[in-house]
């Protein structure tokens, strides 16, 4: 009976546990990124990794002074983007876009990117 009785309150304990107690989500800093400060640029896309836990655009860009740089660009999770009609063949080699960017802290090529649209300013929507 004590065995019993020990058992239920700790089924009890556990179940109160996993009702009450909010579940961790995943997620991290985006201290990384200057947001105070977001830079629009326009390049030719190199890769574009349609992977989690963040899709990559890799992106060539030619500054003012004619120089070139290869900028790595997180944006969201793949789950995010199917809803909104993306898919591993959306972006391709050699596709001409502009983006916002939340460029990187410490003034290395990369950052967060949002707002994709095509060359003529046009959104990527690949819903039409």
């Amino acid at each position: 009976m004590k065995t019993l009785c020990l058992l239920t309150l700790s089924a009890a304990a556990l179940l109160s546990l996993t009702l009450f107690v909010d579940t961790a989500s995943p997620h991290h800093s985006t201290a990384i990124y200057d947001s105070g400060n977001p830079v629009e640029l326009r390049g030719t896309v190199v890769e574009w990794r349609f992977v989690n836990p963040h899709c990559i655009i890799m992106l060539e860009v030619i500054d003012d002074n004619g120089d070139t740089a290869i900028w790595s660009l997180e944006g969201s999770n793949t789950s995010l983007l199917i809803r909104r009609g993306w898919t591993p063949v959306t972006l391709k080699t050699g596709d001409e876009i502009v983006v916002t960017v939340r460029p990187l802290q410490s003034g290395a090529p990369g950052g967060n990117y949002s707002n994709p649209r095509w060359e003529d300013g046009t959104p990527v929507d690949p819903r039409g």
